[in-house]
């Protein structure tokens, strides 16, 4: 066996291991001009510990960030959209700042429901370009999710989206990479990086 099948067989191996200690939620799929966007809801983070806190009146922050990966683990494409949530006494009110790459809103929203809905749920959120996927016609991916509460400061979030908004193949900023491969991210990610996680990935699908 050479050296790079005997590489590319461990690669391959350290994937699968990590993808069995992920569970596995379903994902709706749809392309649309040579880019995925997915659907997938995370509500089951807020538990009562989470929606208490977010009734507190102090301000927490949900990051969902969205990934897509080859089969072998390395990454493709990310998308990161963040929630700045806090409950306010009067009138009553919870005021949600809500930051992606497409997208910049402050809200108000009257129910907590309606904050989770918001906050923890995709509906047809892109996850990169069809840059992104040139060459993989034919192939199988699939998605990954992490949910954070309070993983990131306004400033990495800053630098985040700066660098989402780079074309295609500029993947860092300021020489730091901000996604990596499965196994690094979602198996050998530091513990403690975020006040609570939920971590999950997709089935595989087959790029059109």
């Amino acid at each position: 066996m050479t050296r790079a099948l005997a590489l590319a067989l461990a690669i391959v191996g350290a994937a699968s291991s990590a993808e069995a200690q992920v569970p596995e939620r379903r994902f709706g799929v749809e392309w649309r001009e040579g880019a995925p966007t997915v659907h997938v809801s995370a509500v089951d983070l807020a538990d009562d510990a989470l929606r208490e806190r977010l009734r507190s009146g102090i301000w927490e922050r949900l990051v969902v960030q969205l990934f897509a990966y080859r089969s072998d683990g390395e990454p493709v494409a990310v998308a990161v959209r963040t929630c700045r949530v806090r409950w306010d006494v009067w009138p009553q009110v919870f005021v949600v700042q809500y930051r992606s790459t497409d997208e910049d809103a402050d809200e108000t929203h009257e129910t907590l429901d309606a904050v989770l809905d918001r906050c923890l749920v995709a509906r047809r959120a892109p996850v990169g370009r069809a840059a992104d996927y040139a060459g993989l016609t034919g192939r199988s991916i699939y998605f990954a999710a992490l949910i954070e509460l309070n993983p990131l400061t306004p400033t990495q979030i800053h630098r985040l989206r700066r660098w989402l908004a780079r074309p295609a193949g500029g993947g860092r900023v300021g020489g730091e990479a901000f996604f990596g491969s499965f196994v690094s991210l979602f198996v050998n990610r530091r513990i403690g990086s975020a006040e609570r996680s939920l971590r999950f990935r997709s089935q595989r699908v087959t790029v059109p």
